[in-house]
């Protein structure tokens, strides 16, 4: 397949997972407040001209049900929306900088010296929760100890500290107030196994890590287009 096709797929996949994370909280937040009809979790899917796959309902019952027990704190669907969504956006994110295609370019050109950093972050969350099977998404030693050699090789600080402010580093995307950004924090050599994966990167940031992939694409594509435009 061609770089270019590989590129446009990787990058769709970011999009694609970013707009999953915001209707997922959405039906998330209508999970935990709306009175559902017991016919609307009589659910089907034809998956061709021979076969249908029937979702029984107990199960979409209890999902809705864990929603409304947890009320204002993170549901069962919540979690599993949110978290698969981050796993994705970053997964996407680091396969499209492995190709040799002008999208590395241009986040180099904007991150400078942040890019590597960026770049292990990135791979630090992919890894973590494409492993994790743990309900407090305990690190594994594989989640953190390929990106520390790779950062040791490099001759860099194992501390990273990654920050962001959108202002200065992405004015064509609008903010939404004065200093929008964030700062991430990871000591590579201060990692263990067994540590909380939400106690090194905090949910919002999390977030924030997730919605800046999305607006990076989106500057490349503008980017594209005004070069296609000149």
């Amino acid at each position: 397949m061609k770089t270019e096709q590989l590129l446009e797929d990787a990058l769709l996949l970011v999009e694609q997972n970013f707009y999953f994370l915001h209707a997922g909280q959405f039906f998330g937040k209508l999970a935990k407040s709306a009175e559902f009809d017991s016919a609307l979790l009589e659910v089907s899917l034809v998956c061709d001209e021979i076969h249908t796959y029937y979702f029984h309902p107990k199960f979409t019952k209890a999902v809705l049900d864990d929603a409304r027990m947890s009320n204002t704190k993170v549901s069962l669907f919540d979690y599993f929306v949110a978290f698969n969504a981050f796993r994705g956006i970053c997964m996407a994110m680091v396969e499209a900088l492995r190709l040799d295609a002008p999208f590395c370019q241009f986040l180099q050109d904007r991150l400078g010296e942040r890019y590597e950093d960026f770049f292990d972050l990135l791979s630090f969350v992919r890894n973590v929760l494409s492993h994790n099977i743990h309900a407090e998404i305990a690190l594994n030693a594989k989640d953190f100890e390929g990106t520390l050699k790779r950062i040791r090789r490099m001759g860099r600080s194992p501390a990273v500290s990654f920050t962001f402010i959108y202002a200065y580093d992405l004015p064509e995307i609008t903010p939404p107030y004065e200093g929008y950004g964030f700062t991430c924090n990871v000591d590579f050599e201060g990692l263990e196994e067994g540590m909380e994966f939400l106690e090194i990167i905090p949910l919002w940031e999390l977030f924030m890590l997730s919605e800046l992939c999305f607006n990076l694409t989106q500057a490349f594509r503008g980017k594209i287009a005004s070069s296609l435009v000149q």
